[in-house]
């Protein structure tokens, strides 16, 4: 299973019932087929922004915040970046970046975050991610500001 499917079971879960416990989170996702390590759910929630709270009876429950959103720490981001973007490419208003096979989403999605104004969109296959920019100038602006994000700038970084 993916983690953005594992992410949305999580939210789901979460959305319809409190859980006391990562535990006993674990305990749903298991019985729903998904078996994960104490880790990766932990990493999971904090991923979802999901906090801990405390009722006025000393109960706790894990909540969701409102609405739910993914918040992907910086880290691991440029993480994403540094070590999988493998070349970009632009033409016209479009960037293509190139990366390992099976890594494009995360690449895609470490781009989305960026916050790059003109970023219309992007669009991840298995090797390639497809960058829709408002126009031929900011595609190429673009294409500077992964490389530097990527590290991957100086001669030869842009092609």
């Amino acid at each position: 299973m993916s983690r953005t499917s594992r992410l949305t079971t999580i939210a789901t879960l979460l959305s319809g019932r409190r859980f006391s416990s990562q535990e006993e989170l674990a305990g749903a996702l298991a019985r729903g087929g998904i078996e994960v390590t104490q880790a990766t759910l932990s990493r999971d929630l904090r991923s979802l922004g999901v906090a801990k709270r405390s009722g006025a009876d000393g109960s706790s429950w894990y909540e969701l915040p409102s609405p739910a959103t993914e918040a992907l720490d910086r880290g691991r981001q440029m993480l994403d970046l540094k070590i999988f973007v493998n070349e970009t490419r632009v033409t016209q208003n479009l960037a293509v970046v190139k990366t390992p096979p099976g890594h494009a989403s995360a690449v895609a999605r470490a781009i989305d975050l960026t916050g790059f104004d003109a970023l219309m969109g992007t669009v991840a296959g298995d090797d390639t991610v497809l960058c829709i920019l408002e126009d031929h100038v900011s595609a190429k602006r673009f294409r500077k500001h992964l490389d530097a994000l990527s590290g991957r700038s100086g001669p030869g970084a842009a092609k």
